[in-house]
C-alpha cells in the first residue's frame, strides 16, 4: 500500500497509475511517488513516459502553492497568536513570583534591621507591581486586535490575488508526508517529521537524529524514513564542529560551531553534507589573502 494519507494498492497497474496521476497534478512530489513505487526518479519519469502521463505543469504546481498557502496560513496566524498568549501568561506568572520573592526577600532585610535595603526593594517591588499593570493592559489590547482581526476575517477566502500580498513571507514548502511552513529552523528540529527531515537534507548526523528520535533497539532511520515518504540522504553529514574544522573556524564566546550556523541560515551553506562544506571551504579559500 501506498504512504498515508493514499490508500493505493501499487501492486496492480491502476494503482501505479493512479500514483503517477497524483504526482502528474501536483499532489505528490516526484521523490515521494517514487518512493511510493519502490522505483529511481529517471525510472519514474520513464514510466510516465510509457503511459502517456506528463509531468506537473507550472500551472499545477502554482496551484498546489495556493491551496497550501490557504489551508496552511490560517493555522500558522492562529498559532502565532497563541503562542503569544500563552507568552503573557507565561510572563505574568513569572512576575507574581518575582513579587512574592521580593517581598519575602524586604522583610528579612527589616528582620535584620536594614532599612536602607529594605526601602530599595520596596521600590524594586512597586516597580514590578506597574509593570503586572502594564502588561494587563497590553495583554488586553492584544485580545482588542485579535477580536477585530477574527471579525474581519469572517467570510474572508483565499484567492491568487489575496495571496499577492503574502509575497514578502516565505512560501509553504511541501515535504515528504507533511506540509511546513518555509522559516523552518534546522537548528532546532522539534517534531519526528522535523528530525527526519533535517537528517534527510544533511543538517543532522545519523548519530544525532537517532539521539533526538530515542530510537529504540533494531530502529533504523531509513526504516522510518521510508515508512513516513521521506527520502535517504545523499550521503552522511559531518557533525557542526567537524564542519567548523574544515571550513577552518575561529570559536566565537566558545561556540565553534556559530558561523556554520550563520552561513546556513544566509543559505551560503547548502547543508553539513561533506561535499557541500568541502565546496564552501574552497569557494572561501580563493578569497582569503595569501599566508605571509
Amino acid at each position: 500500500m501506498a504512504q498515508y494519507p493514499f490508500n493505493i494498492n501499487v501492486g496492480t497497474l491502476d494503482g501505479q497509475l493512479e500514483v503517477l496521476r497524483l504526482w502528474s497534478d501536483a499532489t505528490l512530489e516526484m521523490s515521494t511517488a517514487a518512493l511510493i513505487l519502490k522505483v529511481k526518479p529517471w525510472q519514474l519519469l520513464e514510466l510516465a513516459v510509457l503511459h502517456g502521463i506528463k509531468p506537473p505543469s507550472v500551472e499545477a504546481l502554482d496551484q498546489r502553492v495556493k491551496e497550501l498557502e490557504a489551508r496552511i496560513r490560517p493555522q500558522i496566524r492562529k498559532s502565532k497568536r497563541d503562542a503569544a498568549d500563552d507568552d503573557f501568561t507565561e510572563i505574568r506568572t513569572s512576575i507574581l513570583e518575582a513579587l512574592d520573592r521580593v517581598a519575602s526577600i524586604a522583610l528579612e532585610a527589616k528582620a535584620y534591621g536594614q532599612l536602607d535595603a529594605e526601602e530599595a526593594y520596596a521600590v524594586a517591588h512597586a516597580q514590578l507591581w506597574r509593570t503586572l499593570d502594564l502588561l494587563s493592559s497590553t495583554r488586553g489590547q492584544f485580545k482588542t486586535a485579535r477580536r477585530i482581526e477574527n471579525e474581519a476575517l469572517e467570510g474572508f477566502e483565499y484567492t491568487g490575488a489575496s495571496l499577492s500580498v503574502l509575497r514578502g513571507l516565505d512560501r509553504v514548502v511541501p515535504r515528504p508526508d507533511y506540509y511546513l511552513i518555509g522559516d523552518f529552523d534546522h537548528v532546532k528540529p522539534v517534531t519526528e517529521h522535523d528530525v527526519l527531515w533535517c537528517w534527510s537534507q544533511g543538517f543532522l548526523a545519523t548519530a544525532t537524529a537517532g539521539e533526538q528520535l530515542g530510537l529504540e533497539e533494531g530502529d533504523t532511520l531509513s526504516e522510518i524514513a521510508s515508512q513516513l515518504g521521506v527520502p535517504l540522504p545523499r550521503e552522511e553529514a559531518l557533525l557542526p564542529a567537524a564542519a567548523a574544522t574544515i571550513l577552518g573556524d575561529d570559536p566565537v564566546d566558545g561556540d565553534i560551531t556559530f558561523h556554520v550556523r550563520r552561513r546556513i541560515r544566509d543559505g551560503r551553506l547548502a547543508s553539513y553534507f561533506p561535499s557541500d562544506v568541502e565546496a564552501r571551504r574552497r569557494f572561501e579559500a580563493k578569497g582569503r589573502p595569501p599566508d605571509g
